[in-house]
């Protein structure tokens, strides 16, 4: 723990986090991924986000990363 994390505790997680996250394949590219916004006023378009979350492990993708809200696989 440092001192920070001492001093005003812990941030609060906007999404779940896991201990051991499964693969990738196994995880994210068959789930639709959702996005992470500045602000409300931004939200009517998926390009203004800031990523894209997996709801079940918690990794963040660019926009390089996804099509759709969907993994792009290579």
């Amino acid at each position: 723990m440092s001192l920070l994390s001492k001093l005003f505790g812990h941030a609060d997680q906007g999404y779940s986090l896991v201990e051991k996250r499964p693969d990738i394949l196994l995880c994210c590219v068959n789930e639709p991924l959702m996005p992470r916004w500045r602000g409300p006023d931004v939200m009517e378009d998926d390009r203004n986000a800031l990523g894209f979350v997996c709801g079940k492990c918690g990794r963040e993708f660019g926009h390089d990363k996804v099509h759709e809200r969907r993994v792009i696989v290579s």
